[in-house]
């Protein structure tokens, strides 16, 4: 697939009355499923609404120690059922049995990327089992991160794209990320120590409370690394980005600019926040309808 030219999307109104009159009637349809993820014994959940035969499934996931709650992510499942996509929105378990609520910063963190990876990897399996062969992922902020980290892996060949929103990455000293503390995480690991300490990480400050396993595990992925994950990419990748997203005050405009020069198909929503807040989430609905279409008959 040819990509298409680095472009921006103007704020629009577009099918809204029809959007906000469908979701009244969609997310009544959406039912939990719950699955034990053998390699750890914990209870995952999901939201899943069966859609058209015809039309690819899909899955979006939350952003870091969200749940499928979040705003950004009910309001995507939402519109997607009522232009008839069959939609599964999991919520990690972050080493918690049938998770339903954030979880704080200073709360203990033994959850690492690989056992996120795992779950998404679950999830995708029992999309397969239920007879869909069609695919397509989304990700929201860190659940992008961790969907790309999913598909840089020998992954399921039923995925047919994927769809990243607020890409960005976590390691990384303009991010506050404290090399003092990656070095003393590393020598605990080392010897065999994996005692909880409060860790500088995202917008947790010096309150995230972690093992040194779990805070280690997410700091892979820093900006090369997102960067090269994005270039190794063997299926069609999407990149929706706010214009006005305040993470641009610590990462520079630049990112965007490294973003196009990847071959992920990079959009704009100018205006539009971390989380495509107001009437920048009919856009961001809109941007991914636009693209799903392309995969459905």
């Amino acid at each position: 697939m040819q990509k298409p030219h680095f472009f921006y999307l103007q704020n629009s109104s577009f099918y809204i009355v029809t959007i906000l009159f469908c979701l009244v009637l969609s997310s009544a349809q959406a039912k939990t499923i719950t699955q034990t993820i053998p390699p750890f014994n914990l209870i995952a959940e999901a939201h899943y609404s069966k859609g058209q035969t015809d039309k690819p499934a899909i899955l979006i996931l939350h952003g870091f120690l969200t749940t499928n709650q979040f705003h950004t992510v009910t309001s995507i499942s939402e519109v997607l059922q009522s232009e008839g996509f069959t939609t599964l929105a999991p919520t990690l378990t972050l080493n918690i049995s049938q998770r339903r609520s954030l979880v704080k910063c200073n709360s203990l963190h033994t959850h690492t990327l690989e056992r996120d990876i795992i779950e998404i990897d679950h999830w995708v399996k029992w999309l397969q089992a239920q007879g869909h062969a069609k695919i397509v992922l989304i990700g929201h902020s860190s659940g992008s991160l961790e969907l790309l980290e999913y598909l840089i892996q020998p992954s399921s060949q039923a995925v047919a794209a994927t769809i990243f929103t607020s890409l960005f990455y976590l390691n990384g000293p303009e991010l506050g990320i404290i090399p003092s503390e990656v070095n003393s995480a590393r020598m605990l690991l080392k010897n065999r120590i994996n005692t909880p300490t409060h860790y500088h990480f995202l917008f947790c400050n010096n309150q995230y409370y972690a093992t040194p396993e779990s805070f280690l595990s997410y700091l892979k992925a820093d900006r090369n690394y997102v960067l090269s994950s994005l270039k190794q990419l063997k299926i069609p990748s999407y990149t929706i980005m706010g214009g006005a997203d305040k993470r641009y005050q610590k990462v520079g405009k630049e990112w965007l600019t490294e973003l196009k020069q990847t071959p992920t198909n990079l959009i704009i929503i100018e205006g539009a926040n971390h989380f495509f807040s107001k009437e920048y989430e009919f856009d961001l609905q809109d941007t991914i309808i636009q693209i799903l279409n392309q995969y459905a008959p």
